[in-house]
């Protein structure tokens, strides 16, 4: 077996899993979606007095989340939260006065307080991660719109301390699959990219983007998909985290 001087991990979906059914679940335009816009309503109405009505506000937050994530998606460059409901504000033109600084940030907070409640750790991957940890120097990479909610996240389920190094895309303004952000983590862990496994889920954002800078991967694939053709290929399929304990 090859061996590996620093373990780095994607977040979502490889060591937390992201619980999408405790995001509130709506029916809207005969359609049944799940999104934070009720919960952001009720706070805004408070503000704006039932002038935009509800329709208008999910519409306008499902557009400009849509937009955004295409955004994202071709440039590569991360959209911190702040700027997303700075947009969202604006799209929806109207006059909050003087207290306008104070809606941005309400808003802004309930929607981070519940996609923090959305990220869960399993108790069995702490075992690992704690495990792992005093084999080998480890790190995260994660695309996530706001810093102090990784963070937060992290302390809440006491596995701060088992990263040497967390790089967050709204940290340093790019989202994996960009070399930089990868190479960023190498810097930080004093590794090179060929003495380094990552481990991830998303088959674009975290296997390409980490051969691509050549770092072995460990791809987390627990349906199964085929590995895509006439693309790098990853060095290990695992169905699930602790499969990984093989390859340490």
């Amino acid at each position: 077996m090859k061996p590996y001087k620093a373990i780095l991990f994607d977040l979502c979906g490889t060591v937390m899993q992201y619980r999408i059914d405790r995001i509130p679940m709506i029916e809207i335009q005969g359609e049944h979606i799940q999104s934070t816009s009720p919960l952001l309503y009720a706070c805004f109405r408070e503000f704006d007095r039932g002038k935009i009505s509800y329709e208008t506000f999910h519409n306008i937050f499902i557009e400009t989340s849509e937009a955004l994530s295409l955004e994202k998606k071709k440039s590569g460059r991360e959209i911190s939260s702040h700027d997303r409901f700075t947009l969202f504000l604006k799209k929806l033109d109207t006059d909050l006065g003087p207290r306008h600084s104070e809606v941005h940030r309400l808003l802004k907070d309930i929607h981070l307080e519940r996609v923090a409640k959305c990220l869960e750790l399993l108790p069995r991957h702490h075992g690992l991660l704690q495990t792992w940890k005093t084999l080998y120097p480890m790190g995260l990479i994660t695309n996530f719109d706001d810093t102090q909610t990784v963070y937060k996240v992290l302390e809440r389920d006491q596995i701060a301390l088992f990263f040497k190094t967390t790089v967050i895309s709204a940290e340093i303004g790019l989202r994996k699959p960009r070399k930089e952000i990868f190479l960023a983590a190498c810097e930080k862990m004093n590794t090179t990219p060929a003495e380094t496994l990552f481990v991830g889920d998303n088959w674009e954002e975290d296997i390409l983007g980490a051969k691509g800078v050549g770092m072995s991967t460990a791809w987390i694939n627990p349906d199964r998909h085929p590995r895509p053709e006439g693309q790098v290929q990853t060095d290990f399929d695992l169905s699930d985290l602790s499969e990984l304990q093989r390859i340490l």
